[in-house]
Protein backbone atom coordinates (compact mmCIF):
# COMPACT_ATOMS: atom_id res chain seq x y z
CA UNK A 1 0.00 0.00 0.00
CA UNK A 2 1.41 3.38 -1.03
CA UNK A 3 -0.44 5.58 1.45
CA UNK A 4 -2.17 5.34 4.81
CA UNK A 5 -4.59 8.21 5.44
CA UNK A 6 -5.22 8.59 9.16
CA UNK A 7 -8.16 10.62 10.49
CA UNK A 8 -8.67 11.23 14.19
CA UNK A 9 -12.01 12.47 15.49
CA UNK A 10 -13.72 13.54 18.68
CA UNK A 11 -17.30 14.81 18.65
CA UNK A 12 -17.10 16.37 15.19
CA UNK A 13 -19.77 14.59 13.18
CA UNK A 14 -20.17 17.30 10.54
CA UNK A 15 -16.41 17.75 10.07
CA UNK A 16 -15.83 14.01 10.00
CA UNK A 17 -18.24 13.44 7.12
CA UNK A 18 -16.63 16.23 5.11
CA UNK A 19 -13.19 14.73 5.66
CA UNK A 20 -14.31 11.22 4.73
CA UNK A 21 -16.03 12.36 1.54
CA UNK A 22 -12.93 14.24 0.38
CA UNK A 23 -10.94 11.02 0.73
CA UNK A 24 -13.51 8.82 -1.00
CA UNK A 25 -13.67 11.23 -3.96
CA UNK A 26 -9.98 10.69 -4.77
CA UNK A 27 -9.14 9.21 -8.17
CA UNK A 28 -6.01 7.73 -6.60
CA UNK A 29 -6.81 4.26 -5.24
CA UNK A 30 -3.56 2.98 -3.75
CA UNK A 31 -4.38 3.97 -0.17
CA UNK A 32 -5.92 2.61 2.99
CA UNK A 33 -8.13 4.69 5.24
CA UNK A 34 -7.79 4.52 9.03
CA UNK A 35 -10.24 6.17 11.42
CA UNK A 36 -9.46 6.70 15.11
CA UNK A 37 -12.37 8.03 17.16
CA UNK A 38 -11.99 9.05 20.80
CA UNK A 39 -15.28 7.55 22.00
CA UNK A 40 -17.39 10.43 20.66
CA UNK A 41 -20.76 11.07 22.28
CA UNK A 42 -22.29 13.03 19.40
CA UNK A 43 -23.47 11.44 16.13
CA UNK A 44 -19.93 10.61 14.97
CA UNK A 45 -20.45 6.90 15.48
CA UNK A 46 -23.45 6.91 13.14
CA UNK A 47 -21.20 8.49 10.50
CA UNK A 48 -18.50 5.89 11.13
CA UNK A 49 -21.02 3.04 10.76
CA UNK A 50 -22.27 4.62 7.53
CA UNK A 51 -18.80 4.33 5.98
CA UNK A 52 -17.44 1.35 7.91
CA UNK A 53 -16.75 -0.68 4.75
CA UNK A 54 -14.46 2.12 3.50
CA UNK A 55 -12.04 1.84 6.42
CA UNK A 56 -9.13 -0.58 6.49
CA UNK A 57 -9.18 -0.12 10.27
CA UNK A 58 -11.27 1.89 12.70
CA UNK A 59 -11.79 2.10 16.42
CA UNK A 60 -13.93 4.19 18.77
CA UNK A 61 -12.60 4.20 22.32
CA UNK A 62 -11.26 6.67 24.90
CA UNK A 63 -7.75 7.98 24.32
CA UNK A 64 -5.27 10.30 26.01
CA UNK A 65 -5.29 13.10 23.47
CA UNK A 66 -4.45 14.03 19.90
CA UNK A 67 -1.04 12.36 19.62
CA UNK A 68 -2.14 9.20 21.43
CA UNK A 69 -4.88 8.86 18.79
CA UNK A 70 -2.42 9.52 15.95
CA UNK A 71 -0.04 6.91 17.34
CA UNK A 72 -2.87 4.37 17.31
CA UNK A 73 -3.30 5.14 13.63
CA UNK A 74 0.43 4.76 12.93
CA UNK A 75 0.50 1.35 14.62
CA UNK A 76 -2.38 0.18 12.40
CA UNK A 77 -0.92 1.66 9.20
CA UNK A 78 0.67 -0.43 6.44
CA UNK A 79 1.31 2.24 3.80
CA UNK A 80 4.69 3.47 2.63
CA UNK A 81 3.62 7.01 3.59
CA UNK A 82 1.24 8.37 6.23
CA UNK A 83 -0.98 11.43 5.86
CA UNK A 84 -2.75 12.83 8.93
CA UNK A 85 -6.01 14.38 7.79
CA UNK A 86 -7.84 15.29 10.98
CA UNK A 87 -11.60 15.45 11.25
CA UNK A 88 -12.82 18.74 9.75
CA UNK A 89 -9.91 19.06 7.30
CA UNK A 90 -10.37 17.99 3.70
CA UNK A 91 -8.34 17.26 0.59
CA UNK A 92 -8.20 20.13 -1.88
CA UNK A 93 -9.21 18.33 -5.10
CA UNK A 94 -10.18 14.80 -6.19
CA UNK A 95 -6.92 14.58 -8.17
CA UNK A 96 -4.44 15.78 -5.56
CA UNK A 97 -3.21 12.35 -4.39
CA UNK A 98 -2.96 11.18 -8.00
CA UNK A 99 -0.89 14.26 -8.87
CA UNK A 100 1.53 13.71 -6.00
CA UNK A 101 2.18 10.02 -6.50
CA UNK A 102 2.23 10.17 -10.30
CA UNK A 103 5.72 11.66 -9.92
CA UNK A 104 6.88 8.64 -7.87
CA UNK A 105 8.28 10.72 -4.98
CA UNK A 106 11.23 9.32 -3.07
CA UNK A 107 11.70 11.88 -0.28
CA UNK A 108 11.13 10.99 3.36
CA UNK A 109 8.87 14.01 3.80
CA UNK A 110 6.74 15.49 1.01
CA UNK A 111 4.95 18.70 1.93
CA UNK A 112 2.28 20.43 -0.12
CA UNK A 113 0.54 23.74 0.39
CA UNK A 114 -2.50 24.34 2.57
CA UNK A 115 -5.49 26.67 2.82
CA UNK A 116 -6.52 27.92 6.27
CA UNK A 117 -10.32 27.91 6.26
CA UNK A 118 -12.30 30.15 8.61
CA UNK A 119 -15.64 28.48 9.34
CA UNK A 120 -17.04 31.66 10.94
CA UNK A 121 -16.83 33.56 7.66
CA UNK A 122 -16.96 30.43 5.49
CA UNK A 123 -13.93 31.62 3.56
CA UNK A 124 -10.24 31.03 3.04
CA UNK A 125 -8.28 33.10 5.55
CA UNK A 126 -4.74 32.31 4.41
CA UNK A 127 -2.93 30.37 1.74
CA UNK A 128 0.24 28.90 3.24
CA UNK A 129 2.80 27.40 0.85
CA UNK A 130 5.36 24.95 2.16
CA UNK A 131 9.00 25.96 1.63
CA UNK A 132 10.97 24.80 -1.38
CA UNK A 133 13.97 24.33 0.91
CA UNK A 134 14.03 23.53 4.61
CA UNK A 135 16.18 25.61 6.97
CA UNK A 136 16.33 25.85 10.75
CA UNK A 137 14.55 29.20 10.42
CA UNK A 138 11.66 27.46 8.65
CA UNK A 139 11.10 25.22 11.64
CA UNK A 140 11.74 27.87 14.28
CA UNK A 141 9.09 30.20 12.89
CA UNK A 142 6.54 27.50 12.09
CA UNK A 143 6.30 23.91 10.96
CA UNK A 144 5.25 21.81 8.00
CA UNK A 145 1.47 21.58 7.57
CA UNK A 146 0.53 18.25 9.12
CA UNK A 147 -2.57 17.76 6.94
CA UNK A 148 -0.51 18.37 3.77
CA UNK A 149 2.68 16.45 4.60
CA UNK A 150 3.30 12.85 3.58
CA UNK A 151 5.60 11.12 6.07
CA UNK A 152 7.46 7.94 5.25
CA UNK A 153 6.06 5.44 7.75
CA UNK A 154 9.44 3.83 8.43
CA UNK A 155 10.57 7.08 10.10
CA UNK A 156 8.27 6.32 13.02
CA UNK A 157 9.97 2.94 13.43
CA UNK A 158 13.41 4.54 13.31
CA UNK A 159 12.83 7.61 15.46
CA UNK A 160 9.79 6.74 17.54
CA UNK A 161 6.15 7.77 17.57
CA UNK A 162 4.75 11.17 18.50
CA UNK A 163 5.50 12.41 22.01
CA UNK A 164 2.19 11.98 23.83
CA UNK A 165 3.21 14.31 26.68
CA UNK A 166 2.86 17.31 24.36
CA UNK A 167 -0.53 18.74 23.47
CA UNK A 168 0.19 20.64 20.27
CA UNK A 169 3.89 20.62 19.31
CA UNK A 170 4.68 16.93 18.94
CA UNK A 171 4.51 16.98 15.14
CA UNK A 172 6.81 20.06 15.22
CA UNK A 173 9.26 18.08 17.38
CA UNK A 174 9.09 15.11 15.01
CA UNK A 175 9.83 17.29 11.97
CA UNK A 176 12.62 19.06 13.86
CA UNK A 177 14.30 15.77 14.78
CA UNK A 178 13.76 14.16 11.37
CA UNK A 179 15.12 17.08 9.36
CA UNK A 180 17.74 18.71 11.59
CA UNK A 181 18.98 15.79 13.67
CA UNK A 182 18.61 12.85 11.30
CA UNK A 183 18.95 14.63 7.95
CA UNK A 184 15.84 13.14 6.35
CA UNK A 185 15.15 14.10 2.75
CA UNK A 186 12.48 16.67 1.93
CA UNK A 187 10.49 17.62 -1.15
CA UNK A 188 7.95 20.39 -1.76
CA UNK A 189 4.94 19.59 -3.89
CA UNK A 190 3.86 23.07 -5.11
CA UNK A 191 0.13 22.55 -5.07
CA UNK A 192 -2.62 22.92 -2.44
CA UNK A 193 -3.10 19.54 -0.78
CA UNK A 194 -5.68 20.28 1.90
CA UNK A 195 -7.95 22.75 3.62
CA UNK A 196 -7.18 23.22 7.31
CA UNK A 197 -10.26 23.82 9.46
CA UNK A 198 -9.39 26.60 11.92
CA UNK A 199 -11.79 25.32 14.60
CA UNK A 200 -9.09 23.19 16.25
CA UNK A 201 -6.81 23.69 19.25
CA UNK A 202 -3.99 25.30 17.25
CA UNK A 203 -6.21 28.28 16.29
CA UNK A 204 -8.04 28.65 19.59
CA UNK A 205 -7.23 31.99 21.33
CA UNK A 206 -7.39 30.21 24.70
CA UNK A 207 -4.40 28.05 23.71
CA UNK A 208 -2.59 30.65 21.57
CA UNK A 209 0.50 30.66 23.79
CA UNK A 210 0.74 26.87 24.05
CA UNK A 211 2.80 26.22 20.88
CA UNK A 212 5.56 28.64 21.94
CA UNK A 213 5.62 27.28 25.50
CA UNK A 214 6.00 23.71 24.26
CA UNK A 215 8.59 24.69 21.64
CA UNK A 216 10.70 26.48 24.26
CA UNK A 217 10.42 23.44 26.53
CA UNK A 218 11.64 21.19 23.70
CA UNK A 219 14.56 23.46 22.82
CA UNK A 220 15.68 23.70 26.44
CA UNK A 221 15.61 19.92 26.74
CA UNK A 222 17.09 18.90 23.37
CA UNK A 223 18.54 21.90 21.50
CA UNK A 224 19.65 24.50 24.09
CA UNK A 225 22.20 26.04 21.71
CA UNK A 226 19.34 27.09 19.43
CA UNK A 227 17.56 29.14 22.10
CA UNK A 228 19.26 32.51 21.32
CA UNK A 229 18.51 32.06 17.61
CA UNK A 230 14.91 31.11 18.37
CA UNK A 231 14.41 34.22 20.51
CA UNK A 232 15.97 36.44 17.84
CA UNK A 233 13.88 34.96 15.03
CA UNK A 234 10.77 35.13 17.16
CA UNK A 235 11.39 38.85 17.74
CA UNK A 236 11.87 39.46 14.01
CA UNK A 237 8.65 37.58 13.27
CA UNK A 238 6.71 39.69 15.77
CA UNK A 239 8.14 42.87 14.25
CA UNK A 240 7.18 41.62 10.80
CA UNK A 241 3.62 40.86 11.93
CA UNK A 242 3.39 44.25 13.61
CA UNK A 243 4.47 45.96 10.36
CA UNK A 244 1.94 44.00 8.31
CA UNK A 245 -0.84 45.13 10.64
CA UNK A 246 0.27 48.76 10.81
CA UNK A 247 -1.37 51.80 9.24
CA UNK A 248 1.90 52.55 7.42
CA UNK A 249 1.78 49.18 5.68
CA UNK A 250 -1.82 49.78 4.56
CA UNK A 251 -0.76 53.16 3.16
CA UNK A 252 2.18 51.49 1.38
CA UNK A 253 -0.16 48.90 -0.17
CA UNK A 254 -2.52 51.65 -1.32
CA UNK A 255 0.30 53.66 -2.92
CA UNK A 256 1.61 50.52 -4.59
CA UNK A 257 -1.87 49.74 -5.86
CA UNK A 258 -2.26 53.14 -7.55
CA UNK A 259 1.25 52.97 -8.97
CA UNK A 260 3.07 55.58 -6.87
CA UNK A 261 5.55 53.11 -5.40
CA UNK A 262 6.13 51.54 -8.79
CA UNK A 263 6.84 54.96 -10.34
CA UNK A 264 9.39 55.68 -7.62
CA UNK A 265 11.14 52.36 -8.18
CA UNK A 266 11.35 52.91 -11.93
CA UNK A 267 12.60 56.47 -11.39
CA UNK A 268 15.47 55.20 -9.24
CA UNK A 269 16.29 52.53 -11.80
CA UNK A 270 16.31 55.14 -14.57
CA UNK A 271 18.61 57.36 -12.52
CA UNK A 272 21.12 54.51 -12.03
CA UNK A 273 20.96 53.73 -15.76
CA UNK A 274 21.67 57.35 -16.73
CA UNK A 275 24.57 57.57 -14.29
CA UNK A 276 26.13 54.42 -15.72
CA UNK A 277 25.76 55.65 -19.32
CA UNK A 278 26.89 59.23 -18.94
CA UNK A 279 28.95 59.07 -15.71
CA UNK A 280 27.56 62.42 -14.70
CA UNK A 281 27.70 64.26 -11.38
CA UNK A 282 25.97 62.01 -8.80
CA UNK A 283 24.97 64.75 -6.40
CA UNK A 284 21.42 65.23 -7.84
Amino acid sequence: MKLSIITINLNSKKGLEKTINSVLMQLFCDYEYILIDGDSNDESRATIYKYTDKFAYWVSEPDNGIYHAMNKGIRAAKGEYCLFLNSGDWLATPTILENIFANKPQADLIAGDVYFFDTLTNSIKWFVPSPDRITAKTLFLGTLPHQATFIRRSLFSKFGLYNEQLKIASDWLFFLDALLLHGCSYQHHPEPVAYFNMDGISCNPVTASLPRREQLYILRQKYPLFLPDYDQLDLLEKQSQSWLQSREYRVYCFLEHIGVIRVGIWARRLKRFVLRIFKTDRSW
